[in-house]
């Protein structure tokens, strides 16, 4: 059926007839004609669509010499200027070429600057120099005309919602009740802020009298050069850091470092004591002092100790994985021994004997040999005939038994001729000695349902 209506349909006029590419487009001026590709000697592609690393390296390759097996970064060659409009390779310090800013010891060269001020968008100048640079604003509350290392204001009530000292006061009392150690902070700022006189001793007063949850503890914890402890009055440098707890006495042994030993010595140390909060004043990176950053120290600049890079591949340092110039290894594959370091099979297959090289002593923690070979150990005791020198598993000897009801050697308890000593057995129910079990006078206590393996009724 397909044949027949192949054989009946009509010829294409001579204007739609299938023709050769090349004599196809005459009158098109987009017509490539049929060949290997363009005329432009591009292959077919533009110029912009040409690739910046064409006729250099492949994949992987230097784009700065062209040559395969490093990058660019570590390329032995200088810089070529240029670069496809990025890095020209001179020194933005000293303007010489070689070497960037980092890595420059040159004194600075000063340059005319031609890039746009990034506070008004005009060339010519830097923003440090911009002549329409808004005034410089204090960190600590953003008034204009003084820096923060000089400003008087209250930083710790500073931004703090302003209410009358009840309503402060009755915001602690609900925040007190749930517990809520953020909306008790924030009740008690603003409760300092309505009554600027009023210190954490006062309060911590007022809170025991009143029987509240709420423990003002003054506690000796060190900060960081970077932040100092700050009073209610907003003075700084204060000795003891205030924590907001639920308990006058630590609950745990690690929280117990620097807590004071009565609550008469936590009510002295509140007279010092404060908040934490950031100085705000920067810290030089290179001399490691408050009051600049590094770009301003005046000291030399120091040697920064590099972190070593451990090839996984090879174990080499210098470089990373994808950068090896060995083999790689097969991932899940090959096994790497402990004992022996070869690859292939793991250390419980090792064949040869357990190496210590690189083993830690349990018992003297030294490296070099096993505890069971350590010269510092105590004599091993048989615990099968009593004697030293050997281990129960290694014993010759006849298995020598003490007996647990009189500690004589020889027999068991259970063969033990004297009376039962009562006092020396265990209640599995109450854990007193000197009755059984079923003797105990006690109700049998019901295990919870985790220990007995179930799921609790769930």
């Amino acid at each position: 059926m397909g044949n027949d209506l192949w054989e009946d349909a009509p010829a294409p006029d001579d204007g739609a007839a299938w023709k050769p590419d090349t004599a196809g487009g005459a009158g098109d001026e987009n017509w490539q004609p049929d060949g290997a590709g363009g005329d432009d000697g591009l292959d077919g592609f533009t110029g912009d669509n040409t690739s910046k690393h064409a006729g250099g390296a492949a994949d992987g390759g230097c784009r700065n010499c062209g040559e395969d097996g490093h990058f660019a970064r570590d390329c032995p060659e200088p810089r070529k200027e240029g670069g496809g409009g990025e890095n020209s390779g001179e020194c933005y310090n000293c303007g010489e070429m070689g070497h960037n800013k980092a890595d420059c010891v040159n004194p600075r060269v000063e340059r005319e600057f031609t890039g746009e001020c990034r506070d008004c968008g005009q060339t010519g100048h830097r923003a440090s120099d911009c002549p329409l640079k808004p005034a410089p604003r204090c960190k600590a509350c953003g008034e204009e005309g003084h820096s923060q290392t000089g400003c008087e204001v209250n930083r710790i009530t500073h931004g703090v919602a302003t209410m009358k000292g009840e309503d402060a006061w009755s915001m602690f009392e609900k925040a007190d009740k749930e517990r809520d150690v953020n909306d008790i902070k924030k009740a008690l700022l603003a409760y300092a802020k309505a009554y600027p006189d009023c210190t954490f001793e006062q309060l911590e007063d007022v809170l025991r009298k009143e029987d509240m949850s709420t423990h003002l503890i003054a506690r000796q914890q060190e900060v960081s050069d970077t932040h100092t402890i700050v009073n209610l009055q907003g003075k700084p440098d204060q000795k003891y850091t205030v924590s907001i707890l639920f308990a006058a006495k630590p609950r745990r042994a690690k929280f117990a470092e620097g807590y004071p030993s009565s609550p008469e010595e936590n009510l002295v140390r509140l007279t010092e004591a404060g908040f934490p909060m950031d100085r705000m004043v920067p810290k030089c990176s290179n001399c490691n002092e408050l009051g600049h950053n590094s770009k301003a120290c005046t000291e030399e600049k120091r040697d920064v100790e590099k972190v070593l890079i451990t090839c996984s591949n090879c174990n080499e340092e210098g470089h990373r994985m994808r950068d090896c110039p060995a083999d790689r290894k097969v991932r899940g594959g090959a096994r790497t021994c402990k004992n022996c370091g070869e690859e292939g099979h793991i250390s419980k297959e090792c064949e040869k004997p357990r190496s210590a090289e690189n083993v830690e002593c349990k018992n003297c923690m030294q490296m070099g040999h096993f505890s069971r070979d350590c010269p510092d150990k105590e004599p091993e005791v048989c615990r099968n005939c009593g004697e030293e020198g050997h281990r129960k598993n290694d014993c010759v000897n006849e298995r020598v038994i003490q007996c647990r009801n009189c500690d004589v050697w020889g027999h068991t308890g259970r063969d033990c001729p004297q009376p039962k000593d009562w006092s020396r057995v265990e209640c599995s129910n109450c854990k007193e000695k000197g009755h059984t079990f079923k003797r105990c006078p006690l109700p049998p206590q019901e295990a919870p349902a985790e220990e007995e393996g179930g799921d609790g009724g769930w």
